[in-house]
């Protein structure tokens, strides 16, 4: 683990999952990864949060989080996702993945006063690609 280092998750999960961080993941593996990230949900619901906040937009990282909150078991993680969306440290990709988990529990993110954010979701075209990030600038 990086001693000297603010940021970035922690623990063996954590430490686990930033060897993920710029490989170019097959959808196989982004799922397994996904599989053992929910199988400690206390510990990697922090870890996958934080992906969203990351600056550097890692699109292994995002992909895993993104799948591994798309199977969440109830109780679903609404609150802390809402509060990312109404973040201004996360960026337009981030918050689009984001209403992508949200729609699966089946929250409304249609209602523009729900979260209270603009985004341009038109600005990404979903491909559902994980090996690629799952995402295709337009």
């Amino acid at each position: 683990m990086n001693a000297g280092s603010d940021q970035g998750p922690r623990g063996e999960l954590g430490t686990w999952l930033e060897t993920l961080r710029g490989r170019d993941l097959t959808d196989t593996e982004v799922e397994a990864a996904a599989v053992r990230l929910r199988a400690q949900p206390a510990e990697a619901l922090p870890i996958l949060l934080a992906q969203f906040a990351d600056p550097g937009e890692d699109a292994a990282l995002l992909a895993v989080a993104t799948v591994s909150l798309k199977g969440w078991a109830e109780p679903y993680p609404v609150e802390p996702l809402t509060a990312l969306l109404r973040s201004p440290g996360v960026g337009a990709l981030g918050k689009a993945l984001i209403m992508t988990v949200l729609e699966t529990y089946r929250i409304d993110i249609r209602d523009p006063g729900l979260f209270g954010v603009g985004i341009d979701l038109e600005e990404y075209e979903l491909n559902g690609n994980a090996g690629g990030g799952g995402l295709a600038r337009n």
